[in-house]
């Protein structure tokens, strides 16, 4: 029974049970403890996420920013190439784009939904190799409107937040040439830390694949034959792309395999949870909600809202003094943070959306864990700083 005040609202955290324990206990007492790297439960998640998205390839890697990262790297768009960005995003999916030694096009933001605003998108006149479309809080970009705008694109989808959101009873990710979803604990399904990209690009995938691997050409001893190569020399050791190590554990595999199960579970109660949230702050005109897409049917990572008619910092402070955890928007606008003082960046934005996301945006829990009763009470404290 929940106590409130006493009893923690979470905004986020993992939920597992005896499976995934099993699961986890299994690989670690097999072949004597000595294997934990990528195996058959690493192939098998592989395929069954690619099954369950609805995608050729799914090429899981250690967290959601890694996959952004190894995503971005097996496109090899031209050195200094443009790629779009919201300046609304987690900074992880910007850093990508610095770390590739490409050029950030930063556009604003819609406020209706919070994501990249279309509009602006058009106005762009110069080239674009690419795109990083951010699904904030798995509110979806539409992808097949942006495609319309910028053909030539190669389209990255962002949807570390959501996997599981539907458009059109398609899985959001199979619209994007390569889409990048996280399994951090905070997030829909969960391998601890982890995360994959997904394409229907063959040939994009084993990039993927060989980047997250040290470049390797692959994890066997067949001799590769190459000008130069001794004869005997053996693919494990030979290195057709420049690349990271960025490889899961075979523990979080086997545990995403038995959360993989439990996705539609989650995603019920996610949305149920964030019905109730919006029937709650539908009721004060202090607060601004944002807007899906009707064909949508968002797995929702969160619930973001705008504080337009009273201060963030009372509404934060107030909830959390009644153990309400919730948190700020993730960077507001990416521009405005020391680390990107100095980088050279194009735009013809001036970002006022952003930067009011910035200032009174903020994102309460939907998770699973709530409760009916833990909303109830979140709407009488609000109730309480509205009056």
């Amino acid at each position: 029974m929940f106590r409130p005040k006493i009893d923690r609202v979470e905004y986020g955290g993992a939920i597992i049970g005896i499976e995934e324990v099993k699961a986890v206990m299994d690989v670690m007492l097999s072949q004597g403890g000595k294997r934990w790297t990528v195996g058959e439960n690493s192939v098998l998640f592989e395929k069954e996420l690619a099954k369950k998205t609805g995608v050729k390839r799914a090429v899981v890697v250690n967290s959601g920013s890694s996959a952004l990262l190894v995503a971005l790297t097996a496109l090899h768009l031209p050195k200094g190439a443009n790629v779009v960005i919201p300046a609304l995003n987690f900074p992880t999916a910007f850093n990508a784009i610095i770390q590739c030694g490409y050029t950030p096009y930063v556009v604003d933001i819609d406020l209706k939904t919070l994501n990249i605003d279309l509009e602006e998108v058009k106005k762009i006149k110069e080239p674009i190799h690419a795109v990083i479309a951010v699904n904030v809080a798995s509110n979806p970009v539409d992808l097949v409107k942006l495609r319309e705008i910028l053909p030539q694109a190669k389209i990255v989808l962002d949807n570390c937040d959501g996997y599981g959101t539907l458009i059109d009873g398609k899985f959001v990710e199979t619209y994007a040439d390569i889409s990048c979803v996280s399994f951090h604990a905070a997030h829909i399904i969960t391998t601890g830390e982890g995360g994959a990209c997904l394409t229907n690009d063959e040939e994009l995938a084993n990039k993927c694949l060989k980047i997250r691997e040290w470049g390797r050409a692959s994890g066997t001893d067949e001799i590769y034959e190459y000008p130069g190569f001794p004869s005997d020399y053996r693919s494990r050791y030979v290195y057709e792309e420049i690349g990271f190590n960025m490889k899961p554990l075979e523990l979080q595999c086997a545990m995403g395999r038995v959360q993989l199960k439990r996705l539609e579970d989650f995603r019920e109660r996610r949305l149920q949870n964030e019905k109730l949230m919006r029937e709650v702050f539908s009721k004060y005109p202090k607060f601004t909600l944002i807007e899906s897409p009707k064909n949508a049917e968002v797995c929702w990572f969160s619930f973001p809202l705008l504080c337009s008619g009273i201060q963030r910092l009372i509404v934060m402070d107030t909830l959390e003094s009644n153990n309400i955890e919730c948190r700020t928007i993730f960077s507001g606008n990416v521009l405005r943070h020391p680390a990107y003082k100095d980088i050279k960046y194009k735009s013809h934005s001036e970002m006022k959306n952003a930067d009011l996301v910035m200032k009174d945006g903020m994102f309460l829990s939907v998770h699973p864990s709530i409760t009916k009763e833990m909303i109830e009470f979140i709407d009488k404290v609000i109730g309480e700083i509205c009056l």
